[in-house]
């Protein structure tokens, strides 16, 4: 890339949260950011949140590259609409033209053919990620564990082929799976769960999610986490095992904290399992794939594909270690990372 500009902002805008990676000319990631950002409530929250950005990075005037997940909220009438509304509100406070919108296969587009081109932006962050480490990993399994959802691309020769790209296709080949680790509700995991030797039936309310478990067993900070939880109290964990308790319809006090975590561990158990299976699937799809081919981790669940790895028997790789990132942060915001990287190599 030119150095008309010192710096390349990638923006991954989802619907939860605005992830924004910083890249000098030379394509090393300087800044790596998170803000919350619950579109659902209104497209002012990402007015907001773009405010945020600028005033910890000052980097209203770097070229932007944007890809999003948030279309999807449902104050947009459809996915086309979400996407022309999200580029509409970018627009109002950076320059046009150091906009450009990552279309996969479709290149680089200004925000006008994006909103045209909608289906190749809508919802293809992961292939930027996967795109990315492809360069570096030629054959494997990439597997991105966010707050909400996993993503389970393989790789081969250097490329991604998924055998889905839009969401309805990778949700039915399992290749995207609708769970996190920290905003999925328990009670999508499992009805039902063991408690003092006995199996108790599950409250179908969102009283307790993912991040309590992860918490709770310490493989999540919880001053990390900028979600609210199920009832808006802290993720410590007394606080944690208040709500897995009340699934279980009683309070925490009723227990000591040693039998919520190991509640929490069992929960823990059924998710992992449920993202080993759906890799399972997405490697029978994938026979040329080799039997000692990596799993390679990103997102802030990646310690989830790491277990998953362990269980299959295959080489564990970080995305941090792949980009030789200096940033810590680089791997939990992997398609902020990936944007701003293939923008740094592939715009003139």
């Amino acid at each position: 890339m030119t150095q008309t500009s010192s710096y390349i902002s990638g923006w991954d805008i989802g619907g939860a949260h605005v992830k924004v990676a910083r890249s000098d000319h030379n394509g090393n990631i300087q800044d790596v950011i998170q803000i919350a950002c619950p579109l659902w409530q209104g497209i002012d929250q990402l007015a907001t949140a773009i405010e945020s950005v600028f005033a910890q990075l000052g980097n209203q005037n770097d070229i932007t590259a944007i890809t999003m997940t948030g279309e999807l909220v449902d104050i947009f009438p459809n996915r086309q609409a979400g996407v022309a509304e999200i580029l509409a509100c970018v627009d109002q406070y950076i320059d046009h033209d150091k906009i450009v919108v990552y279309a996969a296969e479709a290149g680089w587009l200004k925000p006008e053919l994006a909103i045209k081109h909608w289906k190749s932006v809508a919802s293809r962050n992961w292939q930027a990620s996967a795109s990315l480490v492809a360069q570096a990993i030629p054959d494997g399994l990439f597997v991105d564990i966010g707050s909400t959802t996993c993503d389970i691309i393989p790789l081969r020769h250097g490329f991604a082929i998924p055998h889905g790209l839009d969401d309805f296709q990778r949700q039915t080949n399992r290749e995207l799976l609708y769970t996190g680790a920290i905003r999925t509700p328990l009670i999508a995991l499992s009805h039902n769960a063991p408690f003092n030797g006995t199996l108790v039936s599950l409250a179908a309310e969102v009283f307790a999610t993912t991040g309590d478990c992860w918490c709770l067993l310490g493989l999540l900070e919880p001053t990390s986490i900028q979600d609210n939880s199920a009832d808006g109290q802290p993720w410590q964990a007394d606080f944690c095992a208040s709500r897995i308790a009340r699934l279980l319809g009683t309070d925490a006090n009723q227990a000591n904290i040693a039998q919520w975590t190991q509640l929490a561990q069992w929960f823990a158990e059924q998710q992992s399992h449920l993202v080993s299976n759906a890799i399972l699937q997405v490697l029978s799809a994938h026979a040329e794939l080799a039997a000692d081919a990596p799993l390679i981790g990103a997102g802030v669940g990646r310690f989830i594909a790491k277990a998953c790895a362990q269980r299959l028997n295959r080489p564990y790789l970080d995305f941090n270690e792949i980009l030789s990132s200096k940033h810590p942060a680089s791997a939990d915001h992997a398609p902020a990372v990936a944007v701003a990287l293939l923008a740094q190599q592939q715009l003139p």
